[in-house]
């Protein structure tokens, strides 16, 4: 549900007054200046209207895809601290980008976390598997096509800018180590939990055996 509510953020910043939007997007100079929160707001903002479409679009359906493979909370959490990170690593590693807008990262993070807890999560050669594999591959197939034809082993025209490319395919890497960390907790916690119940069942058992025996001596 989160990305949901993301998507109608970013609807609604993108009806701002552009003087308002400049503020929000990533302007490497700023955020050197201390401007920090652009590290988070830049996701937000989008410079074409087909870009917003898209980019909700995603976050919307496989925000509700995940709803029963994750908890709101935790996919908070992811964002709060994807957000960042993903434009911290873009200001560390291509120095020569200036100015940066659109929730490309955040959507292929949503795409990669949804489609890996479908796989992980779901009997294989069920529905929620198959729909994971479908969508997966979908995606993987366009990362490779806009991939194919920046690196000039297509000659196309660029269907995506440089930098786009490379934040989908960042967002693709965090969403893949966040459902893989989101799957082991549960992991986790369900092996606790069985614990617990055995536990409490042998506890149970002696309880049993106990009286049993107690009535044997009376």
């Amino acid at each position: 549900m989160i990305a949901v509510l993301f998507s109608l953020v970013a609807w609604g910043v993108w009806f701002m007054s552009p003087q308002h939007a400049a503020l929000l997007v990533y302007d490497r100079d700023a955020i050197a200046a201390g401007e920090w929160y652009r590290l988070w707001t830049a996701h937000l903002v989008h410079a074409r209207y087909i870009d917003l479409i898209v980019n909700s679009a995603m976050l919307a359906l496989f925000g509700l895809l995940s709803i029963g493979s994750t908890r709101f909370w935790q996919v908070a959490l992811c964002f709060a601290v994807a957000m960042p990170m993903m434009t911290g690593i873009l200001f560390v590693v291509s120095p020569h980008t200036t100015v940066y807008q659109g929730s490309f990262a955040i959507a292929a993070m949503m795409v990669m976390m949804t489609c890996s807890l479908l796989m992980l999560e779901n009997r294989r050669f069920s529905l929620g598997f198959f729909l994971g594999l479908f969508f997966l591959l979908l995606f993987l197939t366009k990362l490779g096509l806009e991939g194919s034809v920046l690196f000039h082993l297509l000659h196309l025209p660029a269907l995506v800018p440089e930098v786009v490319w490379m934040m989908e395919l960042c967002g693709s890497l965090v969403g893949l180590a966040f459902s893989h960390g989101l799957h082991q907790s549960r992991l986790l916690k369900l092996e606790h939990k069985g614990q617990a119940q055995e536990k409490g069942a042998s506890a149970a058992a002696l309880g049993r055996a106990g009286v049993v025996a107690r009535r044997k001596n009376a």
